[in-house]
């Protein structure tokens, strides 16, 4: 009896034994991929070296670079309608489109202020076309913004994350107890928010790189004209101003109505002085 106690005591333990050893091994593994995590590349420097290790990459650094085109360009025209219908035939030659249109018109001038957004193999094109036209060039200001680090950076980034986020789902389907798999479901979380963060940069960093955008600005100058203010006749102006002061009239009389307690109250008391004041003067006479 005693021996049949003993072989239970001992299996017991062994099997706590490697219960606890499973879980210390399954908490190692999340720590250390936790660290793998951590040190993910971090800088724009990590991801170039991590491009130019791969010679695969190195010539798309190279020859496939990342450049963000925008410019500055402002005309002026002698006929605005007609220059914004040949404009309006060349963006669309050119597979662009405008992204925004503001008009403003007064007597001196009309003004409009256009964001064109280009396709960039189009873009030095319809840059041509600006200056070659017929209207007159007032000024020009091109920049250019290199990405190309920037978006081997996400990349990288971006490829490591996901790479992260396999072992994770990996690890989930080996957890059993509830608070393992809760605490691989807020990993899986917050690596897939970081994951949609960085395709949504990417997306954006593509959207610029492969459309340039033109602030075009477009004048014309108007000859103003005088127009004089064409007034009323005296008797009319004259008809207005009785009219006015009529209907001011019947408003005062209308607010003295409304007042009339406060008039009783007032005259009450205005005839309560003078009826002292004369009492005070014939005690004085006598």
């Amino acid at each position: 009896m005693k021996t049949l106690n003993y072989l239970l005591i001992l299996v017991l333990l062994i099997s706590f034994s490697c219960s606890n050893s499973s879980k210390s091994e399954f908490s190692d593994e999340l720590i250390s991929m936790d660290t793998e995590a951590e040190i993910a590349p971090v800088t724009r420097q990590a991801g170039a070296e991590v491009a130019k290790s791969v010679s695969s990459e190195q010539v798309f650094y190279e020859q496939d670079k990342k450049i963000i085109k925008d410019a500055r360009v402002g005309l002026k025209v002698e006929n605005y309608d007609s220059y914004r219908l040949t404009l309006d035939s060349a963006i669309n030659s050119l597979n662009g489109y405008i992204s925004n249109d503001n008009l403003d018109k007064n007597d001196f001038n009309i003004q409009c202020n256009l964001s064109i957004r280009m396709q960039a193999e189009n873009f030095e094109k319809f840059l041509r076309y600006l200056e070659n036209g017929d209207a007159k060039l007032l000024y020009k200001n091109v920049s250019a913004r290199d990405v190309t680090e920037e978006f081997i950076d996400i990349e990288a980034r971006l490829k490591t994350k996901k790479e992260v986020e396999k072992r994770y789902i990996q690890l989930l389907s080996r957890a059993h107890s509830i608070k393992d798999i809760l605490a691989i479901e807020e990993k899986l979380r917050v690596i897939r928010e970081e994951i949609e963060a960085k395709e949504g940069r990417l997306k954006y960093l593509r959207n610029q790189v492969a459309y340039s955008t033109i602030y075009l600005q477009i004048t014309q100058e108007l000859e103003y004209k005088y127009k004089p203010v064409k007034e009323k006749s005296f008797f009319q102006r004259l008809w207005k101003s009785i009219d006015k002061g009529w209907k001011g009239f019947i408003v005062f009389l209308l607010f003295l109505f409304r007042i009339w307690p406060v008039i009783l109250i007032g005259l009450a008391i205005f005839y309560y002085i003078r009826r002292i004041r004369r009492k005070k003067r014939k005690t004085t006479k006598k």
